[in-house]
């Protein structure tokens, strides 16, 4: 058997590799050519999400804590709104918690409003979240009901699965067993995975105390801090001379 020699034999593919490594033409030992194009640098496109595919709606695709802070916060809920900043700034270690929060209080005073703020910071870290009604909610679990079943069950998951989930309007759904039954079966699965969710309702606490399952609010008041919001409403109304 012919002796290898080791020592050319590495220089050789030494060679070859920084021929493969150029640019232009090159002419390789075995006289064959090979041409390695050299290609302009890759044109970055800065990428846009769509807010509608997380639940955010139109109205408030230019609402950020950024906005907020440069508004001002009311001066009876300063407090609530800087917990709710607070708890935006620490969203990682909440969302590795199952940690959320329930915001209550009249209408108007900006519930909805941090809670599109903090599901956007979600975003921008990089979770899958998602804001949804609780009306629209149920419309689509009924509409979905009465459809072929791999449907209905895909968007069942995405509410009980996606690290953080915003029911704005918790409370305002209908009124019938189903539901509510629906409401607590969906809460206690999420609590149960560690899931942050975050409420927004003009109910009081003892009134969702009383009208869902004692143990599902049992289990919520262990993973959601209550941020409890008094002022007026600061929705204004359109100026006639605006027409």
């Amino acid at each position: 058997m012919e002796a290898i020699d080791v020592a050319a034999a590495i220089e050789r593919l030494s060679k070859q590799q920084t021929a493969a490594r150029s640019t232009g033409q090159k002419k390789q030992e075995n006289g064959y050519e090979f041409f390695f194009p050299k290609y302009a640098d890759p044109v970055l496109v800065e990428r846009k999400d769509d807010l509608e595919q997380y639940g955010i709606k139109s109205r408030y695709k230019n609402v950020t804590f950024e906005t907020l802070k440069a508004q001002g916060a009311p001066a009876e809920d300063r407090e609530m709104y800087n917990n709710a900043l607070k708890y935006g700034m620490h969203l990682p270690q909440h969302i590795r918690d199952g940690k959320g929060l329930i915001m209550t209080g009249p209408v108007g005073t900006g519930k909805t409003t941090l809670a599109v703020c903090i599901l956007r910071r979600a975003i921008n870290h990089g979770y899958r979240g998602y804001m949804i009604s609780m009306t629209s909610l149920f419309d689509t679990l009924m509409m979905l009901s009465k459809g072929p079943s791999e449907h209905y069950l895909k968007f069942e998951s995405r509410i009980q699965n996606c690290p953080l989930l915003v029911l704005d309007d918790f409370g305002a759904e209908y009124d019938s067993e189903w539901v509510k039954n629906k409401v607590n079966s969906m809460l206690s699965e999420r609590v149960e995975r560690k899931r942050s969710t975050i409420l927004t309702t003009n109910m009081s606490i003892k009134q969702i105390q009383s009208g869902y399952n004692e143990r599902v609010y049992d289990r919520m008041k262990q993973t959601l801090f209550v941020l409890t919001f008094k002022g007026k409403s600061q929705r204004s109304t359109l100026d006639i001379k605006d027409i």
